[in-house]
């Protein structure tokens, strides 16, 4: 009987390291993703978004890579 409440235990300590690392790793990426940065749901709010001047340069171009549909180069 004790093995099976270890074992329990063990998968219940897993399962929350496992969702906690999840949670961090999501809120990362969407950290860095410019889609969810600038809240793009559309090919019109990508053209908005490449004419305002105040966006850097750098996202920019990564949002001009998406409203043309490109590939990104890893």
């Amino acid at each position: 009987m004790n093995w099976l409440i270890t074992l329990v235990s063990v998968a219940l300590v897993l399962q929350i390291v496992l969702f906690i690392m999840g949670r961090r790793i999501r809120k990362r990426e969407k950290e860095n993703s410019i889609i969810e940065k600038y809240k793009i749901d559309s090919r019109q709010k990508a053209w908005q978004l490449l004419g305002d001047t105040s966006i850097p340069e750098e996202d920019r171009e990564k949002i001009r890579v998406l409203y043309d549909g490109e590939e990104e180069e890893s």
